[in-house]
């Protein structure tokens, strides 16, 4: 009974991945990484980053099929650049955290999580129209780059990050920035997923371990996030920016209380 309701769990977990992959543009690793911690036994921290990026790849793998396919308006170009810079930056950050405690990497990822949820709440990113989209290499570069740390130092995709950095530069519209966001994370995942499973193992008692990746979960989270993301599309398709906003925010600052609770005790 205990294995079933973990696993069902587990399949609500990826539900929630799903639709806040798909609906926000971000990995899902806000919700996977803590998730992972409070409820698989024996998952450290940096285990918990490195398997977030592993089930993050699929699901963004999945996304960036169903929302590109039949497209005719991406700028495959910009998106090379910036994946160029996120598998450099996902791959350093990946490594240089897997050398920190796990209390350390805890509070960088409370910071990143409370930085994007005031970031969320006051900064306005700019509407960008489809015809207003401009070939930035170097600073699609740059916010590859950006959005490669972000994503191996905290586990979550990079996606939060990516999404408005890439509307201040101009180098996506509102409407494509989603599809984009996911394209890119496939390729910053699979940088992180390669660091953290060449690192150290640190947990002895999760069995189907590699380094700092469980791969074990995966199957399940992926299927319930890939039965979620048609409705994570709806949604994205529908949900105005300010309701956008108003939801990412919300729920960074419950995950924030909750990671700092743990940590104090």
């Amino acid at each position: 009974m205990d294995y079933l309701l973990f696993l069902l769990g587990l399949l609500a977990l990826g539900a929630s991945v799903g639709v806040v992959s798909a609906a926000l543009g971000i990995g899902g690793g806000s919700l996977m990484v803590p998730a992972f911690v409070y409820f698989v036994s024996g998952m450290d921290m940096n285990t918990a980053k490195g398997s977030s990026l592993f089930v993050i790849m699929l699901v963004a793998a999945y996304n960036s099929w169903k929302m590109n396919r039949g497209e005719t308006r991406n700028a495959w170009e910009v998106v090379a650049f910036v994946a160029v810079g996120s598998v450099v930056g996902g791959y350093f950050g990946s490594w240089a955290t897997s050398l920190l405690s796990d209390f350390t990497v805890t509070w960088v990822f409370i910071s990143f999580l409370a930085f994007a949820a005031v970031r969320t709440f006051f900064l306005q990113p700019p509407d960008v129209a489809e015809e207003a989209v401009r070939n930035r290499r170097g600073l699609a570069l740059g916010i590859g780059i950006v959005t490669g740390v972000v994503s191996g130092a905290t586990g979550t995709g990079g996606g939060a990050v990516l999404v408005p950095l890439a509307l201040w530069a101009g180098i996506a519209s509102n409407e494509r920035v989603v599809a984009l966001s996911n394209t890119v994370m496939v390729a910053t995942c699979a940088a992180g997923v390669l660091a953290h499973g060449l690192a150290e193992k640190t947990t002895g008692e999760l069995a189907w371990t590699y380094g700092l990746v469980n791969v074990s979960l995966a199957p399940v989270v992926f299927l319930g996030a890939m039965l979620c993301a048609p409705l994570g599309r709806r949604v994205n398709e529908r949900m105005s920016l300010r309701a956008r906003r108003l939801v990412m925010g919300i729920l960074l600052l419950i995950i924030v209380w909750q990671l700092i609770l743990r940590v104090s005790v």
